[in-house]
């Protein structure tokens, strides 16, 4: 018995929906993916490459704050039209895991 979940035994013994675990993780690699994105595209924009301390310089990291909130909400916009077409998201999803 775990402390914090109780009896684990509940969870060893469920059954797992085949379809949901597949349309789980091709979520998952999907916001893998965005994220990776993110990540160099800010870090490209906003670092620069001749590190001379380990921290990030004030300008550094408003531009990483700025680069990131306009990719995130860029993001959104974009599911929002997605979920206004009334996509099938399972279909969406296998297509876009295709093309990763």
């Amino acid at each position: 018995m775990s402390l914090f979940l109780g009896n684990t035994l509940q969870y060893s013994q469920a059954t797992v929906d085949p379809e949901k675990l597949k349309f789980a993780e091709v979520q998952f690699t999907a916001t893998a993916h965005t994220f990776n994105k993110l990540l160099d595209s800010c870090s490209k924009k906003c670092l620069v490459h001749e590190y001379g301390e380990g921290d990030l310089s004030k300008g550094e990291a408003e531009c990483i704050d700025r680069c990131s909130a306009k990719y995130v909400s860029a993001n959104f916009l974009i599911g929002q039209h997605f979920q206004k077409q009334r996509l099938d998201p399972m279909k969406s999803l296998l297509e876009y895991e295709r093309n990763l």
